[in-house]
């Protein structure tokens, strides 16, 4: 068992290492190590990254990027397309929600896929309930010459590109620390050690400490995690877009947008 449990390892490495091997499939070993291991946590880290993050799961630091909020329009004499609008131009209430941030909830398989869509170095991705705050906005304008057709963010390529990086570095440092932890007799990492490197290098909330690792002929120690908890990031937005909000953020917002679109026809 032994020799299955450590190619397993070698080869998650070896993904991890080369980036013409899919990251997908790198991150799928990772699942099949976690039940080995009978580790949740890396199992499950691992599941979340292939299948994308629910808007209740804790994101890695890595996962949220720099945004533009953009909108597409079109008056009487131009159609305009990109216009960047300001975070600061929303009412007070909304800017607790709609930042010039992203969170990058989507698989990994979903990342790529949006960068094999990227237009100029741009990949365009919807806005929470944003097609409701353009109808509602059209509706609100009443104005035959004046549409609003899309409000989303702007996310720079180059930002996914780092977000799929950061991704295989944490697999590699992963597998460093499986490796620290595991005594050279051991069949496999413990569930313990395999918990605690996934803690370390995701969430950042252990630090090194020694843990007893139990094996066929013995007890031995070894070096993983230390369980010494730093208070929790506060959560990002979740579910602004209920309809409630919805509504309130465009009465209160139309004359931004309607602006914009006054001015580009002046």
């Amino acid at each position: 068992m032994r020799g299955r449990e450590i190619k397993l390892i070698d080869e998650i490495e070896r993904g991890a290492l080369d980036s013409g091997v899919s990251l997908a499939d790198t991150l799928r070993k990772c699942v099949a190590l976690g039940g080995q291991t009978r580790s949740a946590e890396l199992r499950d880290w691992a599941s979340r990254e292939l299948n994308g993050y629910g808007p209740d799961d804790e994101l890695p630091a890595w996962r949220t990027v720099a945004a533009q909020i953009l909108m597409d329009g079109m008056n009487a004499r131009y159609r305009v397309k990109r216009q960047q609008i300001s975070a600061f131009d929303l009412p007070d209430f909304a800017r607790e929600h709609v930042k010039e941030e992203v969170p990058l909830r989507g698989g990994v398989g979903e990342l790529e896929a949006a960068l094999r869509h990227a237009d100029g170095g741009l990949v365009c991705l919807g806005i929470p309930g944003g097609s409701t705050m353009v109808k509602y906005i059209n509706r609100k304008m009443n104005n035959p010459f004046q549409a609003v057709e899309r409000i989303y963010w702007g996310v720079s390529e180059a930002s996914i590109l780092g977000v799929l990086d950061r991704t295989r570095t944490a697999l590699t440092a992963l597998v460093a620390e499986l490796r620290d932890g595991m005594p050279d007799d051991a069949d496999k990492p413990s569930a313990e050690a395999a918990n605690q490197a996934v803690q370390f290098v995701v969430t950042g909330k252990r630090h090194r400490v020694t843990i007893n690792n139990a094996q066929a002929s013995g007890d031995a120690t070894s070096s993983v995690g230390q369980a010494q908890e730093q208070e929790p990031e506060p959560p990002g937005w979740k579910r602004w877009a209920r309809v409630s909000g919805i509504i309130a953020l465009i009465l209160t917002g139309i004359g931004t947008v309607a602006g914009v679109l006054q001015y580009l026809a002046g």
